[in-house]
């Protein structure tokens, strides 16, 4: 694989493809859909992503944590395969990217950069690019103190799926936050299974994820509160799921081809510690997909 796309993660991107999928689906269920919107969707979230996957990565790697990382597989740093100057030059080339993508998916949703709405989501999108790049840059970095899953609820559930829905039909249908809060959960739980296998080395130094929050709290020193927590976040993602499938009028059951996916995927991580949760992990970015692919 080539270095910049080793950093990229391009299996992660599966996540931003996926909450755009599930409100492009909600919008084109209620027959709204655009193909130069819903391309432009996915450009800008998976430009967004790939960035804040750069910034993770230069950030761990500046603070020691990705030096000794024996939980999964070395990143291009780690392996030598980029210097920070080359991962900073592409950092700044993404960037540009996602603003451009950006810009150009307003205008072609809105028509005009300079009215109202357009302004107000050109700010929300300057927030997403702060919200990517602070998430492990900075003297603070929010993600090292426990609030990087609220970030992931907020921008990969409320904001990239309701906000793929507003763009696609310019409407506001408050069922539709059912399936973004769901969404959102779901990818929470990819970034808590992700915190989870990353435990030991997190904890050692001192990358406070919320697992690593969670363990200190109930003082159990271990990753089994992360491992409730986790069965709690796809619960409820399903409960939400029935909610909307129930009060809905395009709703239906369909999600429920993601559930044995989903129980694989618990299964596992209540088994297992460290790197073969990795496998654990794929499991559930597949079932995310598979999730919003039933939307259709």
């Amino acid at each position: 694989m080539l270095p910049v796309l080793q950093s990229i993660r391009p299996r992660t991107l599966v996540l931003s493809v996926s909450s755009v999928l599930a409100g492009t689906l909600l919008a084109r269920a209620q027959g709204h859909f655009s193909w130069l919107v819903f391309l432009l969707l996915l450009f800008t979230a998976c430009l967004l992503q790939s960035l804040s996957n750069l910034v993770n990565e230069l950030g761990d790697w500046k603070k020691g944590i990705d030096r000794d990382q024996s939980a999964r597989k070395s990143l291009s740093l780690q392996s030598g395969r980029l210097t920070e100057q080359q991962l900073v030059f592409t950092m700044y080339v993404v960037a540009i990217l996602s603003i451009m993508s950006g810009l150009g998916l307003i205008r072609a949703a809105f028509g005009t950069l300079r009215d109202t709405l357009p302004i107000l989501f050109i700010v929300l999108g300057a927030v997403a690019l702060t919200a990517a790049v602070f998430y492990s840059a900075g003297k603070k970095p929010y993600g090292y103190y426990g609030a990087g899953d609220l970030s992931v609820f907020l921008f990969f559930g409320l904001a990239g799926v309701a906000g793929s829905y507003y763009l696609l039909t310019l409407s506001v249908d408050t069922g539709v936050l059912y399936i973004a809060s769901a969404m959102g959960l779901l990818i929470t739980a990819v970034l808590n299974v992700n915190n989870i296998r990353d435990y030991d080395n997190d904890k050692r130094y001192g990358k406070n994820t919320f697992a690593v929050v969670l363990s200190r709290l109930s003082e159990s020193r271990s990753t089994l509160p992360a491992k409730i927590y986790q069965m709690v976040l796809i619960s409820s993602a399903m409960v939400l799921s029935t909610v909307y499938a129930l009060t809905s009028e395009t709703g239906t059951f369909l999600f429920l081809v993601s559930l044995p996916l989903l129980a694989i995927h618990l299964i596992m991580t209540i088994k297992r510690e460290g790197a073969p949760l990795d496998s654990a992990l794929k499991m559930l970015i597949l079932a995310v997909f598979v999730y919003a692919l039933s939307l259709f």
